[in-house]
């Protein structure tokens, strides 16, 4: 379950439908480089040994560490970039290992309307939506790729209860 309920606060995580498109990107450069392999193997005495040497394979073990060094790097950010609701703060972690990392802080009593919605079918069935969060002054956060974005809408929305009824 990506909904993680500790003590006063719940951790949102992404849909895992991001990493199952990140997996098709590398199998699709693994599957590449397989196939230059092959090529490379199967016409060596075609093609000049050296161009095969000296330019394939080293290129081949290139798209091979690129697309595993990728894979890394997307679990990397498929794990740091959370959404997280306390008390009186909904808390956007955008994390990375090779870029500066983005912590933004909205307080519940800023936010004005918040609401959820789909741009196609596939996304209705697979149970992920957009978060849209208005705050004052007309600022708004689109949160995507949020599953089952109902459900974190009724966690914010009784923070923001929560929220009025010590102010009142």
């Amino acid at each position: 379950m990506v909904y993680f309920s500790k003590y006063d606060y719940t951790i949102i995580r992404k849909h895992w439908i991001i990493l199952f498109f990140k997996y098709l990107k590398s199998l699709v450069f693994l599957i590449f480089a397989f196939i230059l392999y092959y090529i490379c193997i199967k016409f060596k005495t075609q093609l000049w040994n050296e161009i095969v040497y000296y330019v394939f394979f080293p290129l081949i073990l290139i798209l091979i560490n690129y697309s595993f060094i990728k894979l890394i790097l997307y679990y990397i950010k498929f794990y740091n970039d959370l959404l997280i609701v306390s008390n009186w703060q909904l808390i956007v972690i955008n994390s990375s290992l090779l870029f500066v990392d983005d912590i933004e802080f909205i307080d519940i009593s800023k936010i004005t309307k918040i609401d959820t919605y789909t741009r196609w079918m596939i996304a209705n069935i697979i149970w992920y939506w957009i978060l849209v969060v208005e705050q004052q002054r007309d600022q708004v956060k689109e949160f995507d790729y949020i599953p089952n974005a109902r459900k974190a809408l009724h966690i914010i929305k009784n923070e923001m209860d929560k929220e009025k009824e010590l102010n009142k």
